[in-house]
């Protein structure tokens, strides 16, 4: 992992104080806090190989406001956005503004270090219990607890009445569905049996095709274009997406 400097912007001191104290003895120790991105050192980059902006959602604060202000100040980041996703339109604004990433605000301290080790290698993941709260404000859910994942079976390209949608490939349609699921490239490629470096190559396609800036986006743009398969389950004898790593074959 590389060196990371992080920063942590909320109007709140307890939010602050709070978050510093809780990532104090990881990787991620802020190097500063503050209550606005105008009070951060614009210097504060040059301390590390990756800078790591942790924005806090305020009541009655602009987000867009103040991720435009992140972004232009610190235009490498990596920006990922705290607060309650049971607010759809939080989430979906972080994201569509240029956020790398949204963190539930209640989640535990072990997954929170996780996720920001995966947004620190550049492979940021939306945790299910948020695509949860995404797909139940479009989709009418199963009445059952648990909801099967679609498989990473190449499929036809989707008819979605644009242009730049009908570009996409099969393959890019199965790896789009893989960055909806919050799947990372290590699982993708085991799924499709790829290489990691083929998928890299597939997403930088899929980022420019459909005009968004990272996976994240890729997401949310293949949430409200429906690109995920109509029917949320494994089938034609593909094996459905999971979160656990690829296992090691055997000698």
């Amino acid at each position: 992992m590389p060196s990371i400097v992080c920063v942590v912007v909320h109007p709140s001191r307890i939010f602050r104080e709070g978050l510093t104290s809780i990532l104090a003895k990881s990787p991620f120790a802020p190097t500063c806090t503050a209550a606005s991105t105008d009070e951060v050192p614009s210097t504060i980059s040059d301390a590390g190989e990756q800078l790591l902006v942790l924005i806090g959602v305020s009541e009655g604060r602009d987000l867009p406001e103040t991720l435009n202000a992140a972004k232009a100040t610190f235009p490498d980041a990596y920006v990922v956005v705290f607060g309650d996703a049971s607010k759809r339109e939080n989430v979906i604004t972080a994201l569509e503004m240029g956020a790398t990433s949204f963190v539930d605000e209640n989640v535990a301290t072990s997954t929170l270090l996780k996720e920001l080790e995966l947004v620190a290698l550049g492979e940021p993941v939306i945790s299910v219990f948020i695509l949860k709260q995404l797909l139940a404000h479009d989709c009418t859910l199963a009445s059952d607890d648990s909801v099967a994942t679609p498989t990473l079976d190449e499929p036809e390209p989707p008819d979605m009445g644009g242009q730049v949608e009908q570009q996409l490939s099969g393959r890019e349609v199965a790896i789009l569905n893989g960055l909806l699921l919050g799947a990372s490239n290590k699982v993708i490629a085991y799924q499709l049996k790829i290489t990691e470096a083929t998928v890299k190559v597939h997403v930088k396609a899929i980022l420019r095709k459909i005009r968004v800036r990272n996976r994240t986006q890729a997401a949310i743009w293949a949430l409200n274009h429906r690109a995920l398969p109509k029917r949320l389950s494994a089938g034609n004898g593909g094996s459905p997406v999971t979160h656990a790593r690829p296992t090691k074959s055997s000698n």
